[in-house]
């Protein structure tokens, strides 16, 4: 039976829920059993898991997915990304024998199939079929930047659940020491220029701001940017234009845009052409000015782990900001 999950849900409530994971699902007190098990509070329940599991399925191809490979875990599947690539090629390989699930579908039967020791997901992935999921194994979910929770904090609550938390944060070190080389190296730029980013959807652009993945990086490298995107709510992710609205960005002296992502990049091509090929946009000081730079989706939308970032810094570093 295969069942098409929600693909966003309200923020009602998450404010409770923020509260408890604190940003990292797995909270402190938990104690492993003469079993092997421990007891883990999250967003939905709570759940006894393995202390070092061996079947693991993420039903997230974000945070579930990329940290899962990152930290080495005996992960046996997992939701992978729509499109050409499953699997963003900056992660490491998945074991032998991984078997990709698809893009937001869950396939109970198959799961249960699978004999996993422990599923995976966040919160507005597997909320929806919590209670089946519980039956074929036990089931955390973990909250991310749907949730305003930062895309770092969310890496290391999996790393808690896999048991790899001293992994995640060695390889969270590791980028932060190279995300204060890029700001030193580029301190001038990052300081004169303002920079607006931006994303192309299938029926609006989107100025990305907030706690989401890549206005999180950009401020993480002290990139100050213009007035145009400062939403009106502090905890907003994007702010919405128009065609007609472009002129907005006219405030930025550098624009970083990508198109699509999200397991939907094919559905924003015809807006895309259609905004970046008119004169509205051409007349953008910063298109103007050759600082406008394309991005790839892959890395900036669809990243959600160290490895992302890190392959956002090395996109950076060819074009000047």
């Amino acid at each position: 039976m295969v069942l098409t999950r929600r693909a966003a849900l309200g923020m009602t409530g998450l404010a409770g829920l923020a509260a408890m994971a604190g940003g990292c699902a797995t909270p402190g007190g938990e104690a492993a059993d003469a079993a092997g098990t421990r007891t883990v509070e999250h967003p939905l329940g709570t759940a006894e898991i393995p202390v070092r599991p061996r079947r693991v399925i993420a039903l997230d191809a974000g945070a579930g997915l990329q940290t899962a490979l990152e930290a080495g875990a005996p992960l046996i599947a997992s939701e992978t990304l729509a499109g050409d690539t499953a699997i963003p090629d900056y992660l490491p390989k998945p074991p032998e024998g991984f078997q990709p699930l698809g893009f937001n579908e869950i396939d109970l039967e198959r799961l249960t199939a699978l004999e996993p020791d422990l599923i995976i997901g966040s919160r507005s992935r597997v909320e929806e079929l919590y209670p089946q999921l519980t039956k074929i194994a036990p089931t955390v979910s973990y909250l991310n930047t749907a949730d305003r929770v930062r895309w770092r904090d969310t890496a290391l609550t999996v790393g808690d659940l896999l048991g790899a938390r001293p992994e995640l944060e060695r390889r969270l070190t590791a980028f932060d020491t190279a995300a204060k080389e890029f700001a030193e190296q580029h301190a001038e730029s990052l300081t004169e220029r303002s920079v607006a980013l931006v994303r192309f959807t299938a029926d609006e652009v989107r100025i990305l701001t907030g706690v989401i993945f890549p206005s999180d990086l950009l401020a993480q490298l002290g990139a100050r940017r213009p007035a145009s995107n400062e939403p009106e709510e502090a905890d907003a992710t994007y702010i919405s234009l128009t065609r007609e609205t472009v002129p907005v960005l006219a405030d930025a002296d550098t624009i970083l845009y990508f198109s699509g992502g999200g397991g939907f990049a094919q559905e924003s091509g015809e807006l895309f052409a259609e905004v970046t090929d008119g004169p509205l946009w051409r007349r953008l000081p910063a298109v103007k000015a050759g600082r406008a730079h394309q991005l790839n989706a892959l890395n900036w939308w669809d990243g959600y782990s160290t490895s992302a970032a890190q392959a956002c810094l090395t996109e950076l570093k060819t074009f000047p900001l």
